[in-house]
């Protein structure tokens, strides 16, 4: 029995056409709710940046940061810096603004410099551009993410240097650093603990390789109709895409809608 579900945010629960959630799908999530299930969101973004779909759904948690910052009612379940030793690394591969780095701290959010893929990005998630910041910041905080916006072919300028940083890529154009005990999947645990839910009661929906942990930890994997191959290979179901309500088909598929 399916008591609660996690969602991804972009390409899964927004679509990159219309950058928000459709009303089809937000109405089944509250059709969902009469039911008793518990409803999550399980992205990279920052909480700065799901502030506009938070505004028209309140769930009832959240698992951001790719896991590395979750609350709920209120309350933080889970918040994992990124190790000393990998910020280091990170501030030390980034500071010659060899290519462009988006820090996400708890309650801050900062970039060493732009380019066209970091303009690009926030137009497609419809965000602005964070301040300008010399990497060093990063040594006197706590830094729980950051984007590197590196294409595969460029990605040695920071993974050659960086062996204490765990990366994950669900885009070409860039790869998010996380903890090197960090994931989607852990931040559900810390969710799914807090509720008393068992993983095998949960069910989640992503597209990217982000998103992997997740899939692959629930009851219940689907991957979206945009999501790679292999991501589609790892998950229990695939279904439509983001645009084609592929959220409302699953759920009829399995019978919660």
């Amino acid at each position: 029995m399916i008591k609660a579900i996690f969602f991804d945010v972009d390409g899964t629960l927004v679509s990159f056409q219309t950058h928000r959630a459709s009303d089809a799908v937000l109405d089944g999530l509250a059709r969902l709710r009469e039911k008793g299930i518990k409803l999550f969101l399980a992205t990279g973004r920052h909480q700065v940046m799901i502030a506009p779909l938070r505004a028209r759904f309140d769930f009832d948690g959240y698992v951001t940061l790719s896991g590395q910052y979750c609350f709920a009612g209120g309350k933080i379940l889970r918040r994992v810096p990124i190790e000393p030793a990998g910020v280091a690394e990170l501030v030390a591969a980034a500071q010659s603004n060899a290519f462009s780095c988006v820090f996400l701290e708890g309650e801050e959010i900062y970039i060493n410099c732009s380019n066209q893929y970091t303009v690009q990005f926030m137009e497609d998630l419809c965000l602005p551009m964070p301040p300008v910041a010399h990497p060093s910041r990063a040594l006197e905080g706590e830094l729980f993410q950051a984007v590197t916006f590196l294409t595969r072919d460029r990605e040695h300028l920071l993974l050659d240097r960086a062996p204490h940083l765990k990366t994950t890529r669900w885009h070409p154009n860039f790869l998010d650093v996380i903890p090197s005990a960090g994931g989607k999947d852990l931040g559900m645990d810390a969710i799914l603990e807090h509720f008393h839910i068992a993983p095998e009661e949960a069910m989640a929906f992503g597209d990217g390789e982000n998103d992997l942990s997740m899939l692959r930890h629930a009851g219940i994997g689907v991957a979206m109709g945009s999501a790679s191959e292999f991501v589609k290979s790892q998950a229990d179901y695939v279904t439509g895409s983001v645009d084609e309500e592929g959220i409302l088909a699953a759920l009829t598929r399995f019978g919660l809608l």
